[in-house]
């Protein structure tokens, strides 16, 4: 059996953002999930890869794509 590694990324905040976060993270080929109540957002973003190496260097990677969006 092949190994799979898999992290996951929780967020909460404004709903706008949240919609540029989760659209950010799908096209970098991450799982996401998106729970709206209000003006709030909960998004969960799915990171897998079959190498803990390769986990970690995609992480990285979209927390640097999602530190981007944020800082504007």
């Amino acid at each position: 059996m092949a190994e799979s590694y898999q992290a996951t990324i929780e967020w909460s905040g404004d709903t706008n953002l949240g919609a540029e976060l989760l659209a950010a993270a799908a096209r970098h080929g991450c799982i996401t999930e998106m729970h709206e109540v209000g003006d709030k957002a909960k998004l969960l973003i799915t990171v897998n890869n079959s190498t803990l190496q390769g986990l970690r260097d995609s992480v990285d990677e979209l927390l640097v794509k999602l530190s981007d969006i944020e800082e504007f």
